[in-house]
């Protein structure tokens, strides 16, 4: 895994390639972007390396970050000492501690491979599209099959798992609760160091970082096979969390060394507050029907819907409150660093970075991945700085308003359907389209468009009204055309146009009130020049 090549990446021509440890490292500021075949194996895969980079480079202070990112490429030296000293340690398929692997389960008989891959079909987990039978014999290559490994060691769902001896439940693997936020730059190797934070361990950073950390190649010896609890060490600990006992089998054939098997069972159980530990993802309390902040409530994470874009979370992906940060949200602290080292001239103060978040859906029993999910925001560096509590009032006040549209729009569907059910009688009549993928998809690109010139206008101390204006304008018409679509689409004869056309009227009320209530809530924090 050290020199042979199974991380998928794309480089800055757009070819996608795989390469090993070593060389993605080393040709980081050739390359463009790390690629999985999933979200989640995209994010499992930048957190390994991002523990790789920890343990060879640090970087221990702003001055040593500094000098990494200005130089053209990471060192090669540091790196060459660390992976020939672990050298054993990047084994797939070593003797006594195979890659992050339990070889004390070789006592258990291999199931198929397929286990390792959530789109296969093994038992009752079916995916709908994958034809694959649970008697088919499934071959990984290795590559393959150490990319599957990692991503199960991060996102494995819970539930029942082969048990070692009697323990066979298993709760979600560390990332699988979590949207995990990567910051991304013009090449690989900004991508690595903007979400690089400083370590230095035997200082405690980054908080609450212990002494003992190390990732899970480390250690001296390979984990129990029984299950267990206990806290994190540190951040690289949390990076390569053993969330599950996992041991691949292996068998020649003609093309090669293949991976045939795979023994799957419960791993160690993370003892920790999510938010206290985690680097990579925004939290929140959650709000009452009224909005109000929920007090007394644990702060959640910030997860992707598959309708509704993440741009929605801007606020609290994105800004900082000076007395709430930490209170009732939190930023991923990856971007309060870049914060830092802007403000101290280590980054430019106008860099527009993407914040790309990676999610996975999984089905009511929580078992089974339904979906993986991806988004990108804008994340301008000028925002990540701002101190100022009206801007991301304002902000906010731009997402509600796209919000409170939805909202109306959902009535006024609502509305009719119960109105056409009760003239009909059709009391088992089930929503055959719905308005919300009409309407929140297309906000996406707006709002990136915005909360650009929102950054603009404020890092030049200019009035943000012509960016709201043309928001607000967006949003409308996109509101509009949905309506419009909805309503060519309904049943347009004898009484159900007359319903449709109440309804339609209905929601252009509604739409005057939102925007007039807009206007008037967004006057107090624009100013004809200035801070919003």
């Amino acid at each position: 895994m050290r020199t042979e090549p199974w991380l998928p990446v794309v480089d800055l021509n757009g070819h996608q390639e795989l390469v090993s440890l070593a060389r993605l490292l080393t040709s980081a500021h050739r390359l463009r972007r790390i690629a999985g075949e999933t979200s989640s194996m995209t994010a499992a895969l930048h957190r390994l390396v991002l523990a790789l980079i920890h343990r060879v480079y640090g970087p221990p202070s702003e001055a040593a970050w500094a000098e990494l990112w200005k130089a053209p490429r990471l060192p090669f030296a540091p790196l060459a000492t660390y992976l020939r000293d672990k050298k054993s340690s990047f084994d797939l398929f070593d003797d006594r501690h195979p890659f992050m692997q339990c070889p004390g389960l070789s006592t258990l008989t291999p199931a198929t491979a397929a286990k390792l891959v959530p789109y296969r079909s093994v038992g009752r987990n079916v995916t709908l599209f994958d034809k694959t039978l649970a008697t088919d014999q499934i071959l990984l290559t290795p590559a393959e099959a150490a990319r599957w490994l990692v991503t199960a060691q991060a996102f494995d769902p819970g539930g029942t798992k082969t048990p070692y001896q009697k323990d066979k439940y298993s709760e979600r693997a560390p990332c699988g609760s979590l949207g995990i936020a990567v910051v991304e730059g013009n090449t690989l190797k900004e991508t690595l160091l903007l979400n690089s934070m400083i370590y230095r361990p035997d200082h405690e950073q980054p908080a609450p970082n212990t002494a003992d950390d190390g990732p899970a190649w480390e250690q001296m010896l390979p984990p129990d096979p029984a299950p267990g609890k206990r806290a994190t060490r540190g951040w690289t600990d949390l990076l390569t969390w053993p969330a599950r006992r996992i041991l691949l089998s292996q068998k020649r054939t003609d093309d090669g060394l293949m991976v045939d098997g795979v023994i799957l069972t419960p791993g160690t159980r993370l003892d920790a507050v999510a938010a206290d530990e985690e680097m990579m993802a925004a939290f929140r309390k959650p709000t009452d029907q009224k909005g109000k902040t929920k007090r007394g409530a644990p702060m959640l994470p910030v997860r992707l819907h598959p309708v509704r874009g993440v741009w929605r979370h801007s606020v609290e992906l994105l800004m900082t409150n000076l007395w709430e940060e930490g209170k009732t949200r939190q930023r991923p602290r990856t971007l309060e660093q870049i914060s830092e080292l802007a403000e101290h001239g280590h980054i430019p103060a106008h860099a527009v970075y993407t914040l790309r978040v990676f999610d996975q859906q999984l089905d009511d029993n929580a078992t089974v991945v339904e979906t993986w999910l991806e988004e990108v925001v804008p994340a301008p560096v000028a925002l990540l700085r701002a101190r100022d509590e009206t801007l991301g009032a304002l902000l906010g006040c731009a997402i509600a308003y796209a919000d409170n549209i939805g909202a109306a729009l959902r009535h006024m569907q609502r509305s009719y359907r119960k109105e056409k059910r009760g003239n009909r009688e059709n009391k088992r009549e089930k929503p055959t389209w719905s308005l919300d993928v009409e309407y929140w998809p297309r906000l996406a690109r707006p709002f990136a468009e915005f909360l650009t010139d929102i950054a603009q206008a404020h890092d030049a101390d200019e009035t943000k009204t012509t960016a709201v204006e043309a928001w607000q304008n967006q949003v409308a018409t996109i509101a509009l055309r949905a309506t419009d679509h909805w309503a060519e689409g309904s049943p347009a004869e004898g009484h159900d146009l007359v319903v449709v056309g109440k309804h339609y009227g209905q929601f252009l009320g509604r739409l005057d009130k939102l925007t007039r209530i807009f206007h008037t809530e967004i006057a107090a924090y624009i100013t004809t020049k200035g801070a919003a």
